[in-house]
């Protein structure tokens, strides 16, 4: 089974420049919250670049989005190191999915999906801190992250119901469509 990654009708310099912008935006803006989540409590971020996900999820393909998600992934770890890169990766496959699955089988709003992505996020991101520091321990924090999560889950929600028609207009009549 051959896996497109660039949706039918797009031609290929179009693809390619909205996959790099999502990728900068997203980039850009998770360096940015690494610098504000230090007002923050540990841990806690509000995953604005998950947007570009969201986005891709939409408005190109699927295999598209995973894409981001593994590139979005390794710029964590190139910036901040394996112990990030990792808990970036578990957290975001598991906002993927549940983006993915509720997007496309679901008719449930932009809010509802992004609360049930930062709710997975923070899931994988306790799973991977299990895996490093060898203790069941950390899902003591889940309360705390579930919370945080939901808000940050609404904002991501709005900022995406904000964007969405924009990103429509500016990719012409076949976004939207999805792909696989």
């Amino acid at each position: 089974m051959k896996i497109k990654f660039k949706p039918d009708g797009a031609s290929p310099s179009r693809y390619a420049a909205f996959m790099g912008l999502l990728f900068a935006v997203s980039a850009a803006l998770n360096w940015l919250e690494s610098i504000f989540s230090a007002a923050l409590p540990a841990g806690m971020r509000i995953g604005l670049s998950n947007v570009a996900v969201m986005l891709a999820i939409l408005c190109v393909n699927i295999p598209s989005a995973l894409l981001l998600t593994l590139l979005k992934a390794g710029f964590v770890l190139l910036t901040r190191g394996v112990s990030a890169g990792l808990m970036s990766l578990c957290g975001s496959l598991a906002a993927f999915c549940v983006t993915a699955l509720l997007f496309r089988g679901t008719r449930a709003s932009y809010i509802a999906v992004s609360v049930s992505a930062a709710l997975a996020h923070s899931l994988g991101q306790l799973c991977a801190a299990w895996l490093l520091l060898g203790t069941a321990s950390v899902f003591a924090y889940a309360p705390i992250l579930a919370a945080s999560s939901a808000a940050a889950g609404i904002l991501t929600g709005i900022v995406l119901k904000t964007v969405f028609p924009k990103a429509v207009r500016a990719l012409g009549r076949n976004a939207g469509s999805g792909g696989n």
